[in-house]
């Protein structure tokens, strides 16, 4: 009896295997074309989604506001902390768009054979300073809004903020190390 189980059984598998078969040999019988010399490239949606800054803001939000253990009374402090992260988000995500655009239209010149200008030291310096600008601008609407915050925070808050919040995005130390050490 366990044998005839077993021939039911591997039938079962067996038949299961080939209805599938078909659906795998489809999906891996042709890679897809590649594009032609000097076409576009096609849209990269997973390195698009990476670079939008405002994509997860009122997830990182939350994050802070839970992690940071806020109370009632904060809470009005905190909301013009977050007023001013998804302000900077949406600046950040303009920014990134507009050079998206950029790149874009180079790429489009260059697929009709027009090679454009590339900018001289003096504009990649000006473009440069533009950026370090806006940073520093936006920097200081941070801590306007963010001191108001940190001055009602418990020992035990400011610890955990000191921890998120103070290094490039809300980690401690920067984007590639984590947080700072006493």
């Amino acid at each position: 009896m366990s044998s005839h189980r077993t021939r039911l059984l591997a039938g079962a598998v067996a038949a299961g295997l080939l209805a599938a078969a078909p659906a795998a040999i489809a999906q891996t019988a042709a890679p897809p074309a590649a594009p032609a010399p000097g076409a576009q490239r096609p849209a990269e949606p997973a390195r698009q989604m990476r670079m939008d800054p405002t994509r997860h803001i009122d997830g990182r939000i939350a994050f802070l506001k839970a992690e940071l253990k806020i109370t009632q009374a904060q809470e009005p402090a905190f909301d013009v902390f977050a007023r001013e992260l998804r302000q900077n988000a949406a600046e950040l995500g303009q920014m990134v768009e507009k050079q998206r655009a950029q790149r874009d239209q180079i790429r489009a010149q260059r697929a009709l054979g027009n090679e454009p200008p590339r900018p001289d030291a003096l504009e990649r310096m000006q473009q440069r300073a533009d950026m370090s600008k806006a940073h520093a601008e936006q920097n200081q609407r941070m801590l306007a809004a963010f001191k108001p915050l940190y001055d009602q925070l418990s020992a035990e808050q400011k610890k955990s903020a000191d921890e998120l919040i103070g290094g490039r995005g809300e980690r401690g130390g920067g984007h590639h190390r984590g947080p700072r050490r006493a």
